[in-house]
């Protein structure tokens, strides 16, 4: 029994006096006292005790680390390139001040020019007054409108006299004259049309002889425009045909033909509003094919013989639509 106690107890005297010397020794340790280190250990920074605290204890004073001295810089040595002549340096020359030309109306100032230079002549010398102002391209304008009566149909009725030429007017007089033209304006400066003209022949010789001629043609007209006036020119061909009365107290004569009618419109005309003023001129000349008396003396069966052509001229005043 006694074998097996010993032991334990060597062992428990052992261990004993190394846990109570520690506590022994912090219970007698001032705790106001800083911390000792231990041998081995480093000693911990102090901090600063808060405010209210019984006693503060002077601190050790943290000692900023030396900086330590560095080495100067030295600037790269620079070395010319190889291969590349270094640029030579020039000293710089004074810049002259450009010579300034006198103004109009001013006397000029600054020194003589030098020798050898000729100043030029005043009528050389560029006007600095003022410039006349910059006139503005003009404006474009427009082609100008057609006028109305230029549009669509074109309507021309006229009247006046006509008045027999060559060889008819030994047996006629002038008469009276009716007529108009009718078509389309296929552009400004053509148009197609259709004539009618009514010729009121007056007879010599004989009251009671009326004659009447009436004629259906066609007559195209050119239109040259220009300001403030329109002339028109134009062919004319068609058929015709006549017809004639003498009376007398004894006899009466009924007479008949046709044939071609071939001539020439030409006139001006002034622009109104929506339609045109003018005159119209119109030569033709009426070829007969054949030309019969129908009456009494026939036994009204027709009896044609061969006659002279008939030449006319017309002078008529005409508005154009």
């Amino acid at each position: 029994m006694r074998a097996l106690v010993r032991p334990y107890a060597m062992s428990l005297g052992l261990i004993l006096p190394g846990v109570l010397a520690p506590s022994a020794a912090l219970a007698q340790a001032d705790p106001n006292q800083p911390y000792q280190s231990q041998p081995g250990y480093p000693q911990p920074q102090g901090y600063p005790e808060q405010p209210g605290s019984p006693q503060q204890q002077p601190q050790q004073q943290y000692q900023q680390p030396q900086p330590y001295p560095q080495q100067g810089y030295q600037q790269p040595q620079q070395y010319p390139q190889q291969g590349y002549p270094q640029p030579q340096q020039y000293p710089q020359q004074g810049y002259q001040q450009p010579q300034q030309y006198p103004q109009q109306g001013y006397a000029p100032q600054g020194n003589p020019p030098p020798p050898g230079y000729y100043a030029p002549s005043p009528q050389q010398q560029p006007a600095y007054g003022p410039q006349p102002a910059y006139a503005p391209p003009a404006a474009y304008a427009p082609p100008p409108a057609e006028p109305p009566y230029r549009r669509g149909f074109l309507w021309m009725p006229y009247l006046g006299l006509n008045v027999p030429a060559g060889s008819a007017s030994d047996n006629f007089s002038a008469g009276f004259r009716l007529g108009g033209l009718f078509g389309v304006n296929m552009n400004r400066m053509f148009s197609l049309n259709g004539e009618l003209i009514i010729d009121v022949l007056n007879p010599n010789g004989s009251a009671s002889a009326t004659a009447e001629q009436v004629a259906f043609t066609f007559s195209p007209l050119f239109h040259l425009n220009i300001p403030a006036l329109e002339f028109v020119f134009g062919p004319q061909l068609g058929y015709f045909g006549e017809s004639a009365t003498v009376s007398g107290s004894s006899y009466d004569y009924n007479y008949h033909g046709d044939g071609v009618v071939f001539g020439m419109n030409a006139g001006v005309f002034v622009p109104l509003g929506r339609i045109a003023i003018g005159g119209l001129i119109n030569v033709s000349t009426r070829s007969f094919s054949n030309y019969c008396e129908n009456d009494y003396y026939t036994y009204y069966v027709d009896s044609c013989y061969s006659v002279s052509k008939f030449t006319s001229i017309g002078f008529t005043g005409a508005l154009m639509y």
